[in-house]
């Protein structure tokens, strides 16, 4: 018959040092990404010329918004690091309410007197070509973005965008039949 010994207790080995584990590895960039889509960026409001939300078919209607470069301060919670974010518009997606919409880089500007009416002097302009009793208007802001660790100066790109929806507002498109007045004199 066999004979069965008990297991012999392991040998004690001297203890050794306790290493840390390496920290995780985190995406700065990737963060920035994060904390750019979750600060709170302004939704820009369409303005429209002529005023008083209404317009005739035929005629350039124009659109402006006012939306510009501004820095945010943002705290990065996994790297424990303040970092500045700075952000500007860098398209616009003007929505005519008629089926149309446009995209440009710039936020168009208010006709004044004297001004010619051309996308070359920075206006955005739609010419209607039917008649709308509430054509819902409005722009979405796309914004980009860079970031800098506080105190730095070298500033990095943030690889992505963010689009905020403006609100509609409501165009009445008419039509006008021109006719002659007699003149004074």
């Amino acid at each position: 018959m066999p004979v069965v010994c008990p297991p012999m207790p392991a040998t004690p080995t001297p203890e050794e040092p306790t290493v840390d584990a390496p920290a995780p590895q985190v995406d700065i960039p990737s963060e920035m990404l994060t904390a750019f889509k979750q600060v709170t960026l302004p939704s820009s409001t369409i303005r429209v010329q002529p005023p008083g939300g209404k317009t005739l078919v035929n005629f350039d209607t124009i659109f402006s918004t006012k939306a510009e470069r501004h820095q945010i301060d943002v705290h990065l919670d996994k790297v424990d690091i303040d970092v500045v974010l700075e952000v500007w518009p860098s398209s616009f997606a003007w929505h005519h309410g008629d089926g149309t919409s446009q995209t440009t880089t710039i936020p168009g500007r208010a006709w004044t007197e004297g001004d010619e009416v051309s996308p070359d002097n920075g206006f955005v302009v739609h010419r209607y070509t039917r008649l709308h009793k509430a054509a819902p208007v409005s722009v979405d802001t796309t914004w980009s973005a860079q970031f800098k660790v506080a105190g730095q100066p070298a500033w990095q790109p943030v690889d992505g965008t963010v689009t905020i929806a403006g609100q509609p507002i409501t165009l009445r498109v008419l039509e006008a039949t021109p006719a002659l007045v007699a003149g004074q004199g």
